[in-house]
């Protein structure tokens, strides 16, 4: 996997070595995603925008698309999952204060 490049910074504000930095790469990925999808209304526009974000992702860090593609998945259930979540509660909070 390629990962993004980056620099040492110590508490200082000194740079140091070159490192490589992975850990934040699905995280950039699924805002990305997320925030096109709550952004854009349009489904075709929604559509498109996550498929380019998808390649670029792809070509700028080597992540297969697969992988990528997998990442969606899991995300739209876990967020469908905390949406239904959310709703019940707020019914169940509802009847509380009726």
């Amino acid at each position: 996997m390629i990962v993004q490049q980056g620099y040492e910074i110590d508490s200082q504000g000194n740079v140091g070595n070159e490192t490589r930095r992975i850990e934040d790469l699905s995280l950039r990925f699924v805002i990305l995603v997320m925030s096109i999808n709550t952004t854009i209304e349009d489904l075709e526009v929604k559509t498109k925008m996550t498929e380019r974000a998808v390649k670029i992702c792809h070509k700028e860090t080597g992540v297969p698309i697969s992988e990528l593609a997998s990442l969606l998945v899991r995300m739209t259930k876990e967020v469908k999952e905390i949406t239904e979540l959310l709703e019940k509660n707020s019914e169940e909070m509802q009847d509380f204060f009726k």
